[in-house]
């Protein structure tokens, strides 16, 4: 994440602002230097503490004491959680760095949501058409300075025109089947043919005009796990 953190500030990306810290009383400083609500990641986890979402100094407290640990061999990441804010992705695959095909989507829910949870949407249908090119300018400069061969997903936050990357995945995500059965083009094939140095053709661009808008939408088994919380958060909870 520090190395990943330092590339995005030396393209001049913007983040949220995060720090990895090592104490209980540098974390509460920290907090309350970059305002609640904050979002936090223990690097050690007991109790079922996980990633979450401090709204004030007594939850940050209270979430920190869950977790059995705050060291320097066991850091805690804080970041500064963006409310109301749109969160938009991009699925791609590289070319030794050259951007080959991507698809842009757009989250239902606002940021805060995990990924897997957010009903997405491809075609965007409420993202500014700038917004959108920054985020292909900012996935180009991204899948240049790491060299990328292969599939790729990065996760962006939007609000008021800004633009932020909240992380890159050098992996096929989640919804790598999704943009490919909507653009009708198989990503995953062709993201595997170029891993292998395999040739591949040039891709038809207007496949990308769609009039049509296609929806990937969560499954949950609330239903049928007693005691489960039925409201949506950081940690994912959908089956499918």
């Amino acid at each position: 994440r520090h190395k990943f953190s330092q590339l995005l500030d030396k393209l001049g990306v913007d983040q949220p602002v995060w720090k990895e810290l090592t104490s209980l009383d540098k974390a509460g400083k920290f907090a309350g230097e970059v305002g609640y609500p904050v979002l936090v990641r223990p690097s050690y986890v007991l109790s079922g503490a996980a990633m979450s979402i401090a709204l004030s100094k007594d939850e940050l407290k209270e979430y920190l004491k869950k977790a059995s640990e705050v060291s320097k061999k066991y850091p805690v990441v804080i970041s500064k959680f963006i409310t109301e804010a749109k969160e938009i992705e991009i699925d791609a695959v590289a070319k030794q760095g050259e951007l080959y095909c991507y698809a842009i989507s757009e989250h239902v829910e606002n940021a805060g949501v995990h990924s897997g949870d957010a009903t997405m949407v491809l075609p965007p249908q409420r993202t500014y058409l700038e917004t959108m090119r920054r985020i292909k300018i900012i996935a180009k400069e991204i899948a240049g300075s790491l060299k990328i061969t292969g599939p790729f997903n990065i996760q962006f936050i939007a609000k008021d025109n800004d633009v932020k990357v909240i992380e890159c995945n050098l992996r096929a995500s989640r919804s790598f089947p999704f943009v490919s059965k909507v653009f009708k083009i198989n990503f995953v094939d062709l993201a595997t043919r170029i891993i292998m140095g395999k040739r591949v053709p040039d891709i038809d661009r207007s496949s990308f005009d769609l009039d049509y808008v296609g929806v990937k939408a969560p499954m949950f088994s609330f239903t049928r796990l007693k005691g489960s919380d039925p409201i949506l958060g950081v940690e994912m909870a959908s089956t499918g």
